[in-house]
């Protein structure tokens, strides 16, 4: 079960009031028809009020754009029109679909600039198609969102009713999941192409010179492992993760550098005296007292001085607060577990567990992971 939302964090008290008296006031302000109109004819105030309104047609017509995102990415759109120009009838043709149909497409593409018109009739990739042409894992995400977009179909129900998701029984780890068999290698291959995104980004901000071994904790079929090993291939590198997941890793890995073993992170004992623990997008997976548990777990089986590395997305990111604030917060509930966090809460329960110490690494794309570092005393 989820905490308490007022014991996620104790912010100061504030004698701001006035604040929220002016938020209170400017919101009576905006939503008057008469303000409305004003601000629509009045040269100063124009540009901005114009502004306002596209952003809140986004908001009434995101779910639109990501649909036609699924369907660049189900016609296999971009892979027709890579490398190359064709014309509106050859798209058509290649995508199975009507002129007419692949024109609605292609235009509206064109807008979310996945795709290019570079003369009439005439289309290439657009700059953030090349970008999902480049990440492999963006289009295994738009593909898996189709089941997240079933549950979103009544928002309120399942803000209602956590426990009859559809996403809950994608996740096999997830508790109440119907279909944990049927989901463990699709959750995997998700898990492992979009791994290849933020890798680089952990490694890049804090480098694994100064240890001899890692253990990478829920690792799955050890893509990040891998990475490492890229990177360090003298880095004694283990991965824990549960029977059915660590079954199916054995049978892809074509060398033994990397030891996997049979885990339940919750239960099993874990290795004793370890050097450096790896969390990679784990914690939000996870309601707070098993996260809780989980981080104590793990500064009890690190050595003095040892380190815990956690990676993921987190809330209140700066200048990415959809991300974490609404996108994960929504998935993560339809997904029946866990929740976005911040780094100081994160560090909070760190410290709970009995670390000393805690530092944030600055990652180059901090929307898509953040990093810290937790130290047990070396004493």
């Amino acid at each position: 079960m989820l905490a308490d939302p007022d014991t996620w964090s104790n912010p100061q008290p504030t004698p701001s009031e006035w604040r929220c008296r002016w938020r209170l006031f400017r919101n009576r302000i905006l939503a008057n028809p008469r303000f409305q109109k004003w601000a629509a004819k009045t040269p100063l105030v124009r540009r901005i009020a114009s502004q306002k309104a596209v952003e809140l047609h986004h908001l009434t017509a995101g779910f639109v754009y990501t649909q036609t995102l699924t369907a660049v990415i189900q016609s296999n759109l971009l892979a027709v029109l890579q490398g190359r120009i064709e014309t509106t009838k050859s798209v058509a043709a290649m995508c199975g679909l009507t002129p007419q149909a692949a024109f609605t497409l292609l235009t509206a593409a064109r807008a979310l600039k996945l795709t290019d018109e570079v003369s009439p009739g005439h289309w290439m990739v657009g700059e953030l198609g090349a970008s999902v042409l480049g990440n492999p894992a963006v289009a295994d995400m738009v593909r898996h969102h189709a089941v997240l977009y079933r549950d979103l179909a009544d928002p309120l129900a399942i803000l209602r009713h956590r426990e009859k998701t559809g996403l809950r029984n994608y996740w096999s780890y997830v508790p109440g999941g119907t279909r944990p068999e049927e989901s463990h290698r699709e959750y995997s291959r998700l898990m492992s192409s979009s791994m290849a995104l933020i890798a680089d980004h952990i490694l890049d901000s804090y480098p694994l010179t100064a240890y001899q071994s890692l253990i990478d904790v829920a690792g799955g079929t050890g893509q990040f492992a891998r990475l490492v090993q890229q990177r360090y291939p003298d880095l004694i590198t283990t991965v824990l993760d549960l029977p059915e997941v660590v079954s199916e890793a054995k049978t892809l890995q074509t060398q033994n550098k990397i030891r996997f073993v049979s885990t339940d992170m919750f239960q099993s004992p874990l290795p004793e005296n370890t050097e450096l623990f790896s969390l990679i997008r784990v914690l939000h997976d996870h309601d707070d007292e098993p996260v809780r548990q989980l981080l104590c777990r793990l500064h009890d089986a690190l050595r003095p001085g040892g380190h815990l590395l956690i990676a993921e997305p987190m809330a209140g990111t700066v200048g990415a607060a959809p991300i974490g604030d609404t996108y994960f917060s929504f998935y993560l509930w339809a997904m029946g577990s866990g929740r976005p966090r911040t780094a100081e809460e994160l560090q909070g329960m760190c410290l709970a567990a009995g670390f000393t110490r805690i530092r944030e690494f600055k990652t180059p794309i901090p929307a898509l992971t953040r990093l810290l570092v937790a130290e047990k005393s070396p004493d």
